[in-house]
């Protein structure tokens, strides 16, 4: 079932219009905002990138395709511990969970425990912050990894449907 997925996505790809690079730069786009921990926005992110530095609109949705709920939770663990990196290390939300639980259970007043899930909340959007920064950290590479390798497989497309189409001339 794997290799049909595959080789749909390949298939997808050799279809797509407009030169390598076009081509390629709208893949590099997608697999960037992939990689980057905003997927409730993927689709927006990379379709607003990819009209704004002319790209191709098909290939940045695409690229979007490497954060799929298999690898998502390999990727965020990657972008928060890398971001946790450039940041000495100074955040753990190994123990989120159990703090959401510890506050909810708490027998204090409703006012106590809003004050409680504000600091939580807080403590939340560090996490998200570090996210972001290990993401585009590890985003950067990736689109550039996938740019080369799209436009040089485009490319290669192209070369052999000309081959192809002038075998097809000769007869």
């Amino acid at each position: 079932m794997k290799v049909k997925k595959r080789t749909k996505f390949i298939e997808k790809i050799k279809n797509l219009h407009g030169d390598p690079h076009f081509v390629a730069m709208g893949m590099a786009i997608g697999v960037f905002v992939g990689i980057t921990p905003t997927i409730p926005f993927h689709t927006i992110l990379a379709l607003t990138l990819a009209f704004a530095l002319k790209a191709s609109k098909p290939a940045a949705l695409l690229g979007t395709l490497v954060c799929n709920p298999f690898a998502m939770v390999f990727i965020y663990y990657a972008c928060y511990k890398t971001g946790n990196l450039l940041f000495g290390g100074v955040l753990s939300a190994d123990g989120s969970v159990n703090i959401l639980l510890g506050i909810i259970k708490q027998d204090i007043g409703f006012y106590d425990k809003m004050l409680s899930f504000a600091g939580f909340a807080q403590t939340q959007l560090k996490v998200l912050g570090i996210m972001l920064i290990g993401g585009v950290v590890l985003g950067v590479p990736s689109g550039a990894v996938s740019y080369y390798i799209t436009k040089q497989f485009v490319k290669g497309v192209r070369v052999a449907r000309e081959k192809i189409r002038e075998k097809r001339k000769i007869k």
